[in-house]
């Protein structure tokens, strides 16, 4: 099983209104399928501001993919938020990573 590493500049998305929450810096890691196992992936980001409710939304990543992902505080980095305008969290995918977040019209 082959794990692949990749950052860049995204954006977070509620999931119940579809609405920008904020531009995210992220690092993404991703594990291919195999015939036993799903591809897997998750992270964690950057975000200038506090994340009050903590649960689903959705995530865009630099390249246009996107999906469905779990936010919960990054509490190894939780030292470092105290003493800097920048709020740490990791993310963990749900479902396959898609096409470009269609929001509606």
């Amino acid at each position: 099983m082959a794990i692949h590493y990749s950052n860049g500049f995204g954006k977070l998305f509620d999931k119940e209104t579809e609405e920008t929450i904020d531009g995210i810096k992220y690092q993404l890691i991703e594990t291919d399928q195999t015939r036993y196992t799903n591809k897997k992936w998750w992270g964690e980001f950057t975000i200038n501001r506090e994340i009050k409710r903590l649960g689903k939304y959705m995530i865009e990543f630099d390249d246009g993919r996107k999906s469905e992902c779990v936010i919960f505080t990054n509490t190894d980095r939780e030292s470092e938020t105290r003493t800097s305008s920048h709020y740490y969290y990791r993310f963990f995918g749900r479902g396959k990573l898609g096409g470009r977040f269609h929001r509606g019209s």
